[in-house]
């Protein structure tokens, strides 16, 4: 009992330990915007306004298909951030508005930035941004008499966005939309089979972390033998496209947790199956886009899925039973 216990701890310690690294690199914006967790005031001219006396309201935590509206005479303290929902601002936004797939319409005032990740971007007229627009597979247009004290920065045009680099923060947009909609398919169509790849992780974490390292170890001279037989080549490819599929069930089940422990923390009453994997994948994949440990982030989390899911035997199988039921 205790060494579970000791493991779980672990596990959370990791889990605190990437956030706090996507927080002190580059990206701590666009990660704070994401968990609703850090909410950052600030306007093009640097000063922070005071959030004291005239805030109407303070919104921390992120908004899942729905509709975030901030009405005339509002004064929202606080980042704005929604998954395929709609952001509508008559009043005034002080922080920063991010949106996944969601549409945004500006009336009134933003003292932030706007980050679009796949949407849209519409300032009506006598509206006020205070800062940059950026987009990532988004759209925006501007309607007369508007004010946008920054730059409209259209990442899409960019190469090097789809790529993570060593140089800086490099955010892969299309690489969370494929792992979101991975983790949603999985578990949607196999969710015993993640359920209990998920629990290996958490009841067996040491063995599951060496397991997964001598399988990746293992994998290329076993495929190389393979190959060279020639006859063995349909084996090879079987063994090839198992691994990855092992890959996959085993990162999602590590988003599951990772995103069920930060929803538990930030927003309990949110805190269903499908958002979990979506902030646990969103998660993993920023952290796994930052400069010189990113890498390291995503193998480590994905050989400690890799091993759970071969102890697991493809998460058919417990491990060891548990002493209570699992709860889907």
């Amino acid at each position: 009992m205790e060494n579970v216990r000791r493991r779980q701890r672990c596990l959370l310690t990791l889990s605190r330990l990437v956030l706090l690294l996507a927080f002190m690199i580059g990206s701590a914006e666009l990660l704070a915007g994401v968990m609703g967790v850090v909410p950052i005031v600030r306007a093009a001219s640097g000063n922070i306004p005071s959030d004291s006396g005239d805030c109407t309201k303070r919104h921390h935590n992120p908004s899942f298909g729905g509709a975030v509206v901030v009405d005339t005479r509002e004064v929202e303290c606080g980042n704005l951030t929604t998954f395929g929902g709609t952001v509508a601002v008559s009043g005034e936004v002080r922080g920063d508005v991010v949106a996944f797939n969601s549409d945004i319409v500006i009336a009134g005032t933003v003292d932030g930035n706007i980050d679009v990740y796949g949407g849209s971007v519409t300032l009506q007229s006598d509206s006020h941004v205070h800062g940059d627009i950026h987009l990532y597979g988004g759209r925006w247009v501007q309607g007369p008499n508007t004010h946008l004290d920054g730059n409209v920065i259209d990442h899409t045009k960019r190469v090097d966005w789809l790529f993570a680099g060593n140089s800086g923060f490099r955010f892969a947009f299309w690489f969370l939309l494929v792992w979101v909609a991975l983790g949603v398919l999985l578990t949607s169509l196999l969710p015993e089979h993640v359920m209990i790849v998920r629990t290996t992780v958490v009841n067996k974490t040491r063995r599951s972390a060496v397991i997964g390292l001598l399988s990746a170890l293992l994998a290329p001279p076993i495929m190389l033998v393979l190959i060279a037989l020639v006859l063995s080549i349909p084996v090879a490819i079987i063994v090839g496209l198992g691994l990855l599929a092992a890959w996959a069930l085993g990162t999602v089940a590590i988003g599951w947790i990772v995103g069920e422990h930060i929803l538990r923390r930030v927003a309990p009453q949110q805190n269903t199956r499908l958002k979990q994997i979506v902030v646990g994948l969103t998660v993993l994949v920023l952290a796994g886009s930052l400069p010189y440990i990113g890498w390291l982030i995503s193998l480590g989390a994905g050989l400690l899925g890799l091993g759970a899911v071969f102890l697991s035997r493809f998460g058919t199988q417990l491990y060891t039973p548990p002493k209570d039921p699992l709860a889907l």
